[in-house]
């Protein structure tokens, strides 16, 4: 059993790959009854996944992982992770009561798990806790910064992603934005507000599927072509400004995004390649040597290496090795 914890579109895109590993490659190479075995569930402590796209794709993501088989369960938190289990219980919101955590606490049930996967955010840094402490900060998820991203209370200072409380969701698009907000801030050396533009949500569901939350640049009105029409994306969102996308589209546009991020041609290459290997003829899977117990007696000659499916072990009569110690003493 592997438990991912964090409904996002980390963990979403883990619970697929997984579930698309154990329904293809497990199944092809070690068979059906070995793959069945195979669980894999999805905690998620708010009600709903993939909480920055709309109710509609939300569902779409829901009902493909559970086709697949994997185990989603929402509203429920991890209290604690041992070796070789993991406690479930009733997730609880922040304005809870002592009395509401405990009786949540009281329905806790723990189960055997084989791996756990952290994929629900993470804290903040011991550095930036030590510096939000110094500067008379109370809240230690991160540096408060004003709307040009300098911390508060400094001067020349700036914070960005998880290290700045700006109040734009800790998302790798908006530290991007904040990475060269900052740097044209230092070349120019003036200090202008901070605006986040959201380019949109893709996840990737694997098995050639995805889901994409887009927003749609404004038409010019000179035009009657809508690419948007002609891709199949439906209007989204309180006044239709967005655009969403669903299947087979949506994951090669998941797939184009990431393949052109790549900073080399051969990276590039050699990821294009590994997809079509995938593809075709399946993931790479690496077995573990296990160490296992040498079933023949002495006289062994192992040329130095430990007797581990080692193809140039033999076995040599005490004769044989004798006569070769000699010939060897007489050169």
């Amino acid at each position: 059993k592997v438990v991912v914890v964090g409904g996002g579109p980390t963990g979403v895109e883990l619970s697929a790959e997984l579930a698309d590993f154990a329904n293809n490659d497990a199944a092809m190479r070690y068979g059906r009854d070995l793959a069945d075995r195979i669980q894999i569930v999805l905690v998620e402590a708010m009600p709903r996944i993939l909480a920055p796209f709309d109710p509609k794709l939300q569902e779409v993501a829901l009902d493909h992982l559970r086709s697949r088989g994997v185990d989603v369960r929402t509203g429920v938190a991890i209290t604690n992770v041992g070796k070789t289990e993991a406690t479930f219980a009733p997730s609880t919101p922040r304005t809870a009561t002592p009395e509401e955590k405990a009786a949540a606490l009281a329905k806790a049930a723990t189960e055997e798990t084989g791996a756990v996967v952290w994929a629900a955010g993470i804290g903040a840094r011991p550095m930036v806790k030590k510096l939000a402490k110094s500067l008379g900060q109370t809240d230690m998820r991160g540096l408060k910064v004003d709307s040009c991203l300098r911390v508060e209370g400094t001067e020349g200072v700036y914070a960005i992603g998880d290290a700045a409380l700006s109040g734009n969701p800790p998302t790798a698009q908006v530290a991007a934005q904040q990475g060269k907000h900052i740097g044209r801030a230092i070349r120019d050396g003036v200090d202008s507000p901070f605006a986040y533009k959201h380019a949109g949500s893709l996840c990737c569901l694997g098995s050639n599927n995805g889901i994409a939350q887009l927003v749609s640049a404004p038409s010019s009105g000179s035009s009657n072509f809508d690419i948007w029409a002609l891709i199949g994306a439906e209007p989204m969102g309180p006044d239709g400004e967005q655009r969403a996308l669903k299947g087979t589209p949506a994951f090669l546009l998941w797939r184009s995004l990431y393949w052109t991020r790549l900073l080399s041609t051969s990276s590039r290459m050699s990821l294009a390649a590994d997809w079509m290997k995938a593809r075709y003829s399946g993931r790479d899977v690496v077995e573990p040597v296990l160490q296992r117990t040498p079933t023949v007696r002495r006289p062994v000659e192992t040329f130095g290496t430990n007797l581990q499916r080692n193809p140039t072990v033999r076995v040599v009569k005490e004769k044989v090795e004798e006569a070769q110690k000699k010939r060897f003493w007489m050169r």
